[in-house]
């Protein structure tokens, strides 16, 4: 499983807080906050292959349960991430001899386990009922604990149906789970922050912005683009949102196929009642998208370009997830597509109930993924769009709504020149483990520490690695204290006592070799970089001191049994850990996608409910948006302009994306190429071009600024029509600095008074 960054770190955040908890007393509840769109499942899959390989408090059996249908699709997923792994995976009708076994994962479709007669109240589903084969849940579960298995929880997207009383009580009662772990955007389980402090309970969360940032969903929701270029007075609305969807559709049908990527972006055609029955009012919806598909644009169940999945009628529904099948618009119902995971799907059109006019991330989470997980050059194809008949849109209140749905767009005015700017898009690089040249490194620093050179033979270089280790497995023992007695226990200083040397048990010198490599990671990754150390260890004891045909459990204890030994390899892993910082640096520098480009201000941009409209005479986009939250140096930066008859129009300038203008600059702290997003583009009377950057306070004086000054001046030099710098305010005004090498102090010769 190859993970995002942001995935891997959550991961093992959740690995080493869900560990805690098993090895306290009492049931445990953890919960995983995983946004819509960011892998959920493959990083529970690397979660368990995890934790499958941990020295464990004791053993355990799975329970893993979802709403609707949706265990059905996790446990395919599961099964084709952890086909090599030690767990099983049934449904309950699988279940044999009537017990959940070690490493078993059961999954179960929670709403029909636990659906009632509305009459009596009793569960309908024969695992919940008592049955002559005795084919039930409770036994299921209490077989396995008299086996003395304990019972892991995992709560899929949980939903109302899990949360009511009777479901709740039969979670305690029957299933009595060692540790709850609730996967979910929106998550209901609520561990008080004092328990998570005191590690009675876990709580792990992956922020939106990682999200988008490791490629793995859109960058942002358009509503309604353009969609008065196909309104005419005469039109009906539903006519024309279709028609914008379907125009849009063949767009970016065309900028999949410049990017030589055969993707077939899909069109969502929501019906407006959201209950799980076709309603009267989706029937007659249904029948005119059907029709007006067919007239205006020929695309029909009969010839393979239409589906639909509604309760009652399925029609080319099969391969339709598939990044090149050939069906172009799916006509679905909400409640029946929830949980549905299609990348290719980019468009939603939504029929949408009057009453229901709020948006949020769930509402478009069907549209929210990237067909091949990563972000492409041209920034439409990392846009997903959302056309609806609605008078009026609101964004919900949370964070990830209001900063993700892009309702207002913004053009550049007609006057404009172009400007054709050097600029760089560099892609993210993934930090944090330890890789494969990690070995190479170690090896060489251990024969370094003992003097072997490559011309040794086996018997020299084991006889030098001799002088200063304990190489003889018989020799390395752990002692135990015997025969101590205790006569005053509230004043015991030292206890004394005969020492008895016993060989370390097999399991325990797995565990301990396996904490020791942990601990020597730092600051990498530890459950991800330990493996390098081991095998590292391994190919050094094989290649050099004729360990290749010895068990692995004399390597492991020659290396944790002894306090010398131990320090030794301490000395050898953090050199080589010295080294690999620099060889790591090098590695993913070259694996970092660069591209340089010619910017010009874009024709257009969509912004979201965090900018507000401001009244500007010289900025080049209108209608102007500038962010509710800029800084005050922003704002007076921005009065500067307005009010500056050399200024002919201004562009505050955006990040992380192509369209926007940066500039390469080394990090001082990774050493890493990054791209430096200027504040502000400046287009003067006289033809120059101003690019600068206000600061404040502490990040004036930071490091970071000092290398982006820097590289902004060099740009600037290299460039005869370009001036600018980094802009900071002081009582008497703003003072622009303009010298090669950056300084803070602002009494220095590189600071001027700005005139504009």
């Amino acid at each position: 499983m190859q993970l995002k960054n942001y995935q891997k770190i959550a991961v093992d955040k959740l690995s080493l807080i869900c560990r805690k908890l098993l090895e306290k007393d009492g049931q445990r509840v953890c919960v995983f906050k995983a946004p819509t769109g960011s892998g959920k499942t493959i990083m529970i899959a690397d979660f368990l292959d995890q934790i499958g390989k941990e020295h464990l408090p004791s053993k355990y059996a799975y329970l893993w349960i979802s709403g609707n249908n949706l265990h059905k699709q996790s446990r395919e997923k599961l099964e084709n991430y952890l086909s090599a792994s030690r767990y099983s995976f049934s449904y309950l009708e699988d279940i044999q001899n009537n017990e959940l076994h070690e490493n078993e994962i059961a999954f179960v479709n929670w709403h029909s386990l636990t659906k009632q007669d509305k009459k009596t109240g009793e569960y309908t589903n024969l695992f919940m009922r008592d049955n002559e084969g005795d084919k039930n849940l409770g036994t299921f579960i209490n077989n396995a604990k008299e086996k003395r298995l304990q019972i892991i929880l995992i709560v899929d997207e949980s939903h109302y149906h899990y949360w009511s009383q009777k479901s709740q009580q039969l979670v305690q009662d029957v299933i009595g789970p060692k540790l709850t772990l609730e996967v979910s955007a929106t998550p209901k389980l609520e561990p008080s922050s004092e328990d998570i402090v005191n590690g009675d309970a876990g709580f792990v969360s992956i922020r939106f912005e990682d999200v988008v940032e490791g490629e793995m969903i859109k960058t942002e929701v358009v509503i309604n683009k353009e969609i008065g270029k196909h309104a005419k007075f005469e039109d009906v609305a539903d006519e024309v949102i279709l028609s914008a969807s379907l125009e849009n559709q063949e767009e970016i049908r065309k900028l999949f196929k410049k990017e030589k990527s055969d993707v077939h972006p899909l069109v969502l055609v929501q019906l407006p009642n959201e209950g799980e029955a076709t309603s009267a009012l989706d029937k007659t919806k249904l029948e005119f998208v059907e029709k007006y598909l067919k007239d205006k644009h020929k695309i029909t169940v009969e010839n393979g370009k239409l589906a639909i999945w509604l309760s009652e009628r399925k029609e080319n529904l099969e391969n339709i997830t598939a990044n090149d099948n050939d069906v172009e618009v799916l006509i679905f119902k909400q409640a029946i597509a929830m949980g549905w995971d299609c990348p290719r799907a980019q468009i939603l059109v939504m029929f949408r109930d009057i009453k229901s006019s709020t948006f949020e991330i769930q509402t478009v989470g069907r549209i929210m993924r990237m067909p091949e997980a990563h972000h492409y050059e041209d920034d439409e194809l990392n846009r997903a769009f959302v056309y609806t008949n609605l008078p009026k849109v609101e964004i919900a209140k949370d964070k990830e709504s209001q900063t993700f749905f892009a309702i207002n767009p913004s053009h550049r005015k007609q006057e404009y020149k172009k400007v054709g700017l050097p600029s760089v898009y560099l892609s993210r690089v993934d930090y944090g483990d330890l890789t494969l040249s990690f070995r190479k490194l170690l090896i060489e620093e251990a024969n370094k520490y003992f003097g072997i050179e490559p011309s040794d033979s086996v018997q020299v270089a084991k006889k030098k690695a001799d002088v200063k280790l304990d190489l003889l497995p018989k020799e390395l023992l752990q002692p135990v204290i015997t025969d101590a007695v205790l006569e005053n226990i509230d004043n015991v200083k030292e206890i004394v006592g005969n020492v008895l040397n016993f060989k370390v048990p097999e399991d325990d010198l797995k565990y301990k070799f396996e904490y020791f490599a942990k601990a020597m990671s730092l600051p990498f990754a530890p459950v991800r970089s330990h493996t390098k150390i081991q095998q590292a260890l391994y190919d050094w004891f094989d290649s050099f001191i004729g360990y290749k045909d010895s068990s692995r459990l004399e390597i492991q204890r020659i290396v944790v049994c002894s306090p010398v030994n131990q320090k030794i390899f301490r000395e050898i892993i953090e050199s080589a850990k010295e080294r690999f910082r620099d060889v790591n640096r090098k590695e993913k520098m070259a694996k970092q996608r660069k591209k340089e480009v010619v910017w010009d201000v874009p024709a257009v941009d969509y912004f979201n409910e965090s900018y507000d409209k401001v009244a500007t005479s010289k900025n080049i986009m209108e209608p102007c948006y500038l962010q509710r939250e800029r800084s005050k140096p922003e704002k007076d930066f921005e009065e500067i302009l307005e009010s500056s008859k050399s200024v002919e129009w201004w562009y505050k300038n955006g990040v992380s994306k192509e369209s926007y203008f940066a500039i390469q600059y080394q990090d001082p702290k990774s050493g890493i190429a990054r791209a430096f997003y200027p504040d502000y583009i400046v287009r003067f009377s006289n033809k120059e071009i101003g690019v600068y950057d206000t600061k404040s306070g502490f990040t004036a004086d930071s490091e970071e600024t000092k290398a982006k000054s820097d590289a902004l001046q060099k740009y600037i030099k290299s460039n005869d029509k370009v001036k600018g710098g980094i802009v900071v305010f002081k009582s008497s005004g703003a003072h622009v600095f303009a010298d090669a090498k950056y300084s803070s102090d602002l009494s220095g010769s590189g600071w001027q008074k700005m005139q504009i």
